[in-house]
């Protein structure tokens, strides 16, 4: 059996290991998380990624393409 991990990161690279502590302790405290806890972090989530978008479609809508 090969040490190489059979999940592969981003162009097939093997993940580093501070990556895999840093999922580890994310998927931890999600999980100690209440349901409605879970709720409202997705929540917000979906309100800042609507942020991060917001700039990009303006741009596209000043050069009259659909965003």
């Amino acid at each position: 059996m090969s040490d190489v991990p059979t999940t592969r990161g981003l162009y097939g690279q093997r993940p580093s290991k501070s990556a895999d502590a840093a999922r580890r302790r994310e998927f931890e405290e999600t999980f100690a998380m209440s349901p409605m806890e879970r709720v409202l972090l997705a929540l917000e989530l979906g309100e800042f990624s609507r942020v991060l978008e917001a700039p990009a479609r303006s741009r596209l809508a000043g050069r009259g393409e659909k965003g």
